[in-house]
């Protein structure tokens, strides 16, 4: 299971030789997979990351590409779209973007209101059979979205990318609070942390470091968290982003974290956290350190 996944939204206004030292800092450390979306930078993240590749091609082999659909945002109408055609056109010009003739996974990037699996089921079943992808998953689907959506295709849903971090986490946060009046025992999540653990879908947390509105990691907002990340980060000899990381990496379903850097010393810093097993005691501390109470 993948512990760490570079996201590649914030690479529009990079250089190409900063993208492969992007990508050469990852897999030195251990980090091979690499996730798009069609919408960022309108494209033009994957335009350059495979420029990348081009001018390296030996990196092709090394990595595991992601890619995500169903976003549509134009001078039309900002709408979801996850019908058979959309999800395969969007597909095919994704390969073109990223020079590649396959992309291994790709996620459904928002439940569309007017998604019918049976629609879902023939573009995965093309995308699959003609070798273009090989593995299927979605983002921001409830637990019972992921069930519709099965219900329909031959493939199983594989993957579910979702915010989580410690300061937002309203999928654990129910779990505590069940049968409560408290604001943590409102459902958010309608049991999707359980049914992803039970059918054995990878989750995957992006803005794994960000609080309400931007980064908790130094916001003011967030001192008792950031004076308890630097002294665990003291202890364990890295940088506090790691500590946030790592409390993700101990829950017991196996997350992923999905670093949004760009910056190649900071990926090393982060994936330190592959080595460290918070305490139990850490882990809670942490969760109550943002102005949480348990019951």
């Amino acid at each position: 299971m993948d512990k760490f996944i570079q996201g590649c939204m914030r690479i529009k206004d990079m250089t190409t030789a900063g993208v492969r030292a992007l990508i050469e800092s990852n897999l030195e450390s251990g980090i091979n997979v690499f996730d798009h979306a069609d919408i960022y930078g309108r494209g033009e993240c994957e335009t350059l990351f495979g420029k990348a590749l081009k001018e390296d091609q030996s990196l092709r082999d090394k990595i595991v590409l992601q890619t995500k659909c169903g976003i549509v945002k134009d001078l039309s109408c900002h709408r979801y779209d996850n019908s058979t055609n959309y999800i395969i056109d969007s597909v095919h010009k994704s390969m073109g973007r990223l020079k590649v003739d396959k992309i291994e996974r790709v996620l459904i990037h928002r439940p569309d209101a007017l998604l019918m699996p049976e629609e879902v089921a023939k573009a995965f079943d093309k995308l699959y059979s003609e070798g273009a992808v090989d593995s299927f998953g979605v983002s921001n689907f409830s637990g019972n979205q992921i069930a519709l959506l099965s219900s329909g295709v031959r493939q199983k849903i594989e993957y579910n990318q979702i915010r989580l971090s410690i300061a937002h986490c309203p999928m654990i946060e129910n779990g505590f609070n069940y049968n409560r009046y408290e604001d943590g025992g409102i459902n958010r999540d309608d049991g999707t942390l359980e049914y992803c653990r039970m059918n054995n879908i990878q989750i995957q947390c992006y803005s794994p470091y960000k609080g309400k509105n931007k980064s908790f990691i130094g916001d003011y907002r967030y001192q008792k968290l950031n004076k308890l990340l630097k002294e665990i980060a003291f202890k364990y000899e890295v940088a506090p982003n790691a500590i946030a990381a790592a409390w993700l990496l101990k829950h017991p379903a196996n997350f992923s974290v999905i670093n949004g850097t760009t910056k190649p010393e900071r990926v090393k810093q982060i994936a330190k956290a592959k080595d460290i097993t918070l305490t139990r005691i850490e882990w809670y501390e942490l969760y109550l350190a943002c102005s949480r109470k348990l019951p």
